[in-house]
């Protein structure tokens, strides 16, 4: 398709993601960034977010939102690729846990993290 671009997301347990996407946004160090076919080559660090991306299965266009942990993209005019440690489709959170961890958490990126659950699965 014309107006995609290769994505995948992985994870180092697995390939959460493999297919076509329109549109790749996800949280960089440096704020949000988006991802269009043909993009200028591009890296970056990721912090924890909502990562969102309009990817086209089966023929269908659909939207794919996952929150992730830390990690890298990397963006080249014929792919895109999203390394992070962890990601998570909304049924994968568990709300009461991740309330939990936000109270608990000490550090910026536990914080980040357990609040893009939180978005993820609108609480």
């Amino acid at each position: 398709m014309a107006n995609t671009v290769p994505f995948k997301l992985i994870t180092p347990t697995k390939v959460v993601f493999d297919g076509d996407a329109e549109l790749v946004i996800a949280v960089t160090t440096e704020g949000e960034e988006g991802i269009l076919p043909q993009h200028a080559p591009f890296l970056a660090a990721l912090k924890p977010g909502v990562l969102r991306a309009n990817v086209v299965t089966d023929g269908k266009p659909t939207r794919l939102e996952l929150a992730t942990r830390e990690g890298f993209m990397q963006a080249l005019p014929d792919r895109v690729t999203v390394l992070v440690d962890e990601a998570l489709h909304f049924d994968d959170v568990d709300v009461a846990k991740a309330r939990e961890e936000l109270t608990n958490a000490t550090d910026q990126a536990t914080i980040d993290f357990a609040n893009a659950k939180l978005r993820l699965t609108g609480h």
